[in-house]
């Protein structure tokens, strides 16, 4: 599935479009579709867990759970009645475990919700304007941004005690995405920018040493993802994360690497086909496949943020298999891995 966020400021209103691997075919408003209502304002993140879909959408402050075989809405919470008008603003990522579903929300805090009965088990308030958050070590980590104005810095939540330690990590400044590996922290450090626009700092996928408040850069990139393959019981140890770290400067040239959990040596990988003006990496964690989204090309030969983008399918090697039409404004992706069957059955 791929989350397009639309573009609030053209009016073009966020949706979700489904790829099909067994007929390799996209279909577009799909939640639209099936329940006769927009989305919404700017959805930024989305998972599948258990029998359910979970959508974050921004703007409109919604967490939408969805039936992931029909599509349709099973709940739409409201997160600034669920939390609070201040607390509950603009929810930006999600993850699940453990029969809930967290988020993170702009108004500086991390909830957690049950997926049975959609109710609020706990609220904690982090750093400041929280992205990214991930589940590791009995943690749970978050990324604050601080709106890419420099500062930002991580919070850890001890979830068995609810003790929140927030904390700025040297060489941190941006964090926007958060990854935990090989009992590795690992952060996506943004550059950040001034009041008049000017940019500080690089783009950059960091380990993150939390107890000393330090860090390490391990490769240059804007977008990553992390791909833990599917574990089995007779080779547990043969079973290793590993990222794969795009890295679109600018008005630059695109390049991505491959890097092993734990490793600071990240290996060039190239595509056979590089799209025109990436924004986004993700991987399948059961076949491997790489997925890199991207803008389509305007006539004056820049980015059009009110077209239809695409995403291009590559297997693990990078040899390109498939491309695909998505929404407008994609921005994220992700997989049911185990729902293999054509979307609509």
């Amino acid at each position: 599935y791929v989350v397009n966020s639309g573009n609030m400021y053209s009016k073009i209103e966020s949706s979700l479009t489904a790829i099909d691997y067994a007929s390799s075919t996209a279909t577009q408003n799909v939640f639209k579709a099936a329940n006769g209502r927009s989305l919404g304002n700017t959805a930024n993140d989305g998972i599948v867990y258990g029998n359910k879909i979970y959508l974050a959408v921004d703007q409109s402050n919604t967490i939408e759970g969805i039936d992931k075989k029909t599509k349709q809405s099973i709940k739409q919470i409201k997160t600034t009645e669920l939390l609070g008008n201040a607390e509950g603003a603009e929810p930006r990522h999600i993850i699940a475990g453990d029969g809930k579903v967290y988020f993170t929300t702009y108004g500086g805090y991390v909830a957690a919700v049950d997926t049975t009965s959609f109710a609020l088990q706990k609220k904690w308030q982090v750093g400041s304007y929280p992205e990214g958050l991930v589940i590791g070590g009995g943690n749970l980590y978050v990324a604050n941004s601080n709106y890419g104005a420099g500062g930002g810095n991580i919070s850890c939540i001890n979830l068995s005690n609810d003790n929140v330690e927030t904390k700025n990590i040297e060489g941190v400044n941006n964090p926007t995405s958060i990854y935990y590996a090989s009992n590795v922290l690992y952060v996506l450090d943004n550059q950040y920018y001034d009041a008049s626009y000017n940019a500080y700092g690089e783009n950059a996928l960091r380990a993150v040493d939390f107890a000393d408040g330090k860090s390490q850069k391990v490769a240059d990139g804007n977008y990553a993802v992390c791909v833990t393959p599917g574990t089995t019981t007779r080779t547990p140890q043969l079973v290793r994360s590993y990222f794969f770290v795009l890295n679109a400067p600018y008005g630059g040239t695109p390049s991505v690497s491959v890097l092993a959990a734990g490793s600071t040596q990240p290996q060039a990988l190239t595509l056979s086909e590089m799209p025109v003006s990436p924004c986004g990496i993700f991987a399948d964690p059961l076949n491997g496949h790489i997925f890199v989204l991207s803008y389509k090309m305007g006539d004056k030969g820049t980015p059009d943020y009110n077209g239809n983008g695409y995403v291009v399918e590559y297997d693990s090697t990078g040899q390109k298999l498939h491309e695909y039409e998505t929404g407008v404004g994609s921005c994220a992706m992700f997989f049911d891995s185990a729902y293999k069957t054509a979307y609509a059955e």
